[in-house]
C-alpha cells in the first residue's frame, strides 16, 4: 500500500512557529507604524483644541469693557462670598457677561453665561491661569497688577451695584496660559501637552466710572 499524503507532526510544528514568527514580525512593524499615525492625528487634535481655547477667550476679552478675576452673575457669584480673585478664573463683562474658569475634576474649561447656562467648551485642559496689567502711576506704561491689591479695597460700586475694587477698574490687558493634554492616555507618552501664552488687550475699555463712590 502507498502511504498517505499528508504532513507529519513536526513539519506542522515546524510550519506553526514559521507562521507565527512572520505574523510577529509584522506586528513588530504595523504597531508602531498605526501608534505614529494616531500620535500625529491625536497632535494636531491637541493643537486645534488648544487654539480654540484661545479664540473663545481672546474674542471676549477684546470686546469686553472690564473684567473681574473672579466668577459673576446669578448662580454662586463669588463676589456674594466675599471671593475677589481666581487665578483661574476671568468674567468679562459688556453687553454680555461670560465666564471662563477650569473646572480641575474633569479638566474641562468651562463657560458661563452670568445667568444659568454653565457648560464646557474645550476638554482636558490641565492648566489655566491669567495675568492682569494696568497702567502704571504715570499712566505712560502697563505694569503687572499683583493679585493682592485686588482683594483688599478701595471699594466701589459697579453699574450693577456690585462691590468692586477700584485696582481691578485698572485693568488693560489679560496674560492668559492654557496647557492642554491628548484625549488619550496612551498617547500621552508621544504626544507631550501643548501649552500657549498670550496677552490680550481690552480694546473696548470703558473709562472709570466717575459717579463710582470708594467705601
Amino acid at each position: 500500500m502507498k502511504r498517505r499524503a499528508g504532513f507529519t507532526m513536526v513539519e506542522t510544528l515546524i510550519a506553526t512557529m514559521i507562521s507565527v514568527s512572520v505574523v510577529s514580525a509584522i506586528l513588530a512593524v504595523v504597531g508602531p507604524a498605526q501608534a505614529v499615525v494616531r500620535a500625529q492625528g491625536e497632535a494636531a487634535d491637541l493643537h486645534q483644541r488648544l487654539r480654540a481655547a484661545a479664540d473663545v477667550i481672546a474674542g471676549d476679552l477684546r470686546a469686553a469693557g472690564a473684567v473681574r478675576p473672579y466668577r459673576v452673575g446669578t448662580l454662586r457669584d463669588d463676589a456674594l462670598a466675599g471671593v475677589y480673585y481666581r487665578p483661574d478664573t476671568i468674567t468679562t463683562l459688556g453687553e454680555t457677561s461670560r465666564t471662563y474658569y477650569l473646572k480641575p475634576e474633569t479638566s474641562e474649561l468651562m463657560q458661563y453665561d452670568g445667568a444659568v447656562s454653565d457648560f464646557p467648551t474645550v476638554e482636558h485642559v490641565v492648566a489655566l491661569a491669567f495675568e492682569y496689567f494696568g497702567a502704571d502711576g504715570a499712566g505712560r506704561a502697563l505694569v503687572r497688577i499683583d493679585p493682592g491689591i485686588l482683594i483688599d479695597g478701595p471699594w466701589s460700586e459697579d453699574a450693577s451695584h456690585r462691590l468692586v475694587d477700584a485696582d481691578a477698574e485698572r485693568i488693560r490687558e489679560v496674560r492668559i496660559s492654557i496647557r492642554l493634554e491628548a484625549t488619550a492616555p496612551s498617547l500621552r507618552r508621544l504626544v507631550p501637552d501643548e501649552e500657549a501664552t498670550f496677552d490680550v488687550a481690552l480694546r473696548n475699555r470703558a473709562p472709570a466710572d466717575p459717579e463710582a463712590e470708594p467705601r
